[in-house]
């Protein structure tokens, strides 16, 4: 038998047949080959069935290792969507706590809040915020819908607008719209989640009625089923949803003077009643008796202290979101928390005017804080004073008397330009403002073109007319601006100018309303060295022209009495040199 064969019979019968005749041995059968043979068959039948019964326990085991994969996959994404949801609920939940809590300050940065958190809550595929602008008289025709904020990738929108009467969108907008036209205008009424009212005792009167919120949002769960509505783009399937915003602003000059008028009279009144109270303990130190009475006067009652009211102006916007493209219905769980976390943003927002308006009031108001303002202009002009006196004289000395006048007027601007930067901490803190007069932002804005800033720049987007919010952004950083100033060149030459650039287009907006020094110095002390520092560099540049039409006039003078002799330059015209002697020629 060779090795091969060998090594098989091994592998393959050896140990069983070893184990069998072992077996055999110890039996010690009379039939020793039938009783191998069904040994060996015996052996057969138990080695197939525990083959069989390990591989159906593999199966078993694939298979429950299977479902175990299945279960902790479908687990993970129960704990993430549940974790998503979380995540969802504390974004809304916070921003929410946010608006609600009255200490909150509401800042730009919570109109993005706001869209981020609507968009996500509501899985939503776009999300923008827009306001009703009623357009002005040789500007932006209105009404139309400017949207200002918009969710990441929806940001082209706010290059667009939405003139009044276009799509579904002003149905959220309108207010108190007959039920009739709910469903033409698309509105959804919110289920109501007020309880039942208790019906009076008797004798006793009924409860005020609340009053009925006066706009609706606009719904749509499918926008192919809705004619009117208007696509920016393409037309895509999905839902529409805009959430009226509506809430008060204070910030109006009416509101202030109210806010002032208020505080000025809880002034007088607390400053009387310490009066009287001063009287009353000096009459019982005194020991004196009231007249017609046995003791001191005893202290008034206390008297209910009055609620400030201001005079509010109705500002509508609107949030819009949309899952176009990816067309999925809103659900209506869902709309409902957005329409109360919008109705809270609303609240704070108008809270926040409210109480910034005061603010500025009391601000303006405390006798204190302009007594030092104005001891610290007054230490500052001294130290100019002195900082300059010596460059002054020594280029007076030097300076030609045609010049002498140009050259006091340049000093006059460098000193206030200087006592600008001294104090521009002062200036700065004017951008804590909510509201300005039209007169000083027309004075600030006179700056704003002198010291060379575009008019896009100056005036809000699509507006013709000035607004405090744009050019406070500028008093905020008051060492850009005088630097801007410094360097423009008030001397010579100057031609090619915008119409807004000219000395009388300037010069007009720099004085409005004959204001002056002591105007602008009632309006805050800080706002009097803005209008200085306009007024001096006007000043300047008026000084100069002045001079070179001296020099204009003088030279005509000797042409014309030289007549034919004349054998000089010719003489252009005066609005030829200069484009500011054109409203003067």
């Amino acid at each position: 038998m060779d090795a091969g064969s060998e090594k098989y019979l091994e592998e393959n019968v050896g140990g069983v047949l070893a184990q069998a005749l072992a077996e055999m041995a110890v039996a010690q059968p009379k039939d020793g080959v039938g009783f191998l043979s069904s040994w060996l068959k015996s052996y057969s039948e138990v080695t197939k069935a525990k083959t069989a019964c390990e591989q159906e326990e593999q199966l078993l085991e694939e298979e429950r290792a299977l479902t175990r994969a299945k279960f902790e996959e479908r687990e993970e994404k129960r704990q993430q969507q549940l974790a998503e949801t979380q995540h969802l609920e504390s974004l809304l939940t916070g921003l929410l706590d946010t608006f609600s809590n009255p200490e909150t300050s509401f800042e730009d940065q919570h109109w993005q809040e706001l869209i981020n958190v609507a968009q996500v809550s509501c899985e939503a595929k776009s999300a923008y915020l827009g306001v009703l602008e009623q357009g002005e008289e040789g500007g932006f025709a209105g009404p139309y819908l400017s949207y200002e904020h918009a969710a990441k990738g929806a940001e082209d929108i706010i290059q667009l607008t939405l003139p009044q009467g276009t799509g579904i969108t002003w149905g959220a907008l309108t207010e108190n719209p007959p039920d009739e036209n709910f469903k033409e205008m698309c509105l959804w009424k919110p289920p109501s989640v007020e309880p039942a009212p208790v019906e009076p005792a008797e004798g006793e009167d009924p409860p005020p009625e609340k009053p009925s919120n006066p706009y609706y949002p606009v719904l749509v769960q499918c926008v192919t089923d809705v004619p009117s509505m208007h696509y920016f783009e393409m037309t895509r399937l999905g839902a529409y949803l805009a959430v009226p915003l509506v809430y008060q602003s204070y910030y109006s000059l009416d509101a202030y003077a109210d806010a002032k008028q208020f505080e000025e009279e809880k002034k007088a009144e607390a400053l009387k009643r310490a009066e009287e109270e001063a009287a009353r303990a000096a009459a019982a130190e005194a020991g004196e008796v009231p007249e017609g009475g046995d003791a001191p006067a005893e202290p008034a009652e206390p008297v209910e202290e009055k609620q400030m009211v201001l005079r509010g102006t109705e500002v509508k916007m609107v949030l819009c979101l949309d899952t176009l493209g990816a067309n999925t219905p809103f659900d209506e769980a869902n709309v409902m928390k957005v329409l109360e976390l919008v109705k809270a943003c609303g609240q704070c927002k108008s809270a926040t005017e409210f109480r910034q308006v005061d603010e500025q009031v009391l601000s303006a108001i405390d006798a204190d804080l302009r007594a030092q303002q104005e001891q610290q202009i007054t230490d500052a002009i001294t130290a100019v004073d002195e900082k300059f006196a010596g460059q002054l004289e020594e280029q007076d000395a030097e300076c030609p008397e045609e010049k002498k006048d140009v050259l006091q007027k340049k000093w006059a601007f460098l000193k206030a330009l200087e006592l600008g930067k001294e104090l521009e901490s002062m200036i700065s803190a004017m951008s804590v403002w909510v509201v300005a007069t039209p007169e000083m932002m027309s004075v600030i804005a006179a700056a704003l073109f002198t010291a060379g800033y575009p008019r896009d720049e100056i005036y809000p987007r699509r507006k013709t007319v000035l607004a405090w919010d744009k050019l406070k952004t500028f008093i905020a950083k008051p060492l850009e601006l005088i630097s801007c100033l410094e360097k423009v060149e008030y001397e010579g030459e100057r031609k090619g100018l915008e119409p807004h650039q000219k000395q009388s287009f300037l010069r007009s907006m720099a004085t409005p309303a004959e204001m002056d020094a002591d105007k602008a110095k009632e309006i805050s002390p800080a706002f009097m060295l803005i209008f200085n520092i306009m007024q001096a560099a006007l000043t300047y540049r008026a000084a100069d022209l002045e001079m070179r039409k001296a020099e204009w006039n003088k030279q005509v003078k000797e042409k014309e009495e030289a007549g034919e002799e004349y054998a000089g330059p010719e003489i252009p015209p005066l609005e030829e040199l200069d484009d500011d002697f054109v409203e003067a020629a």
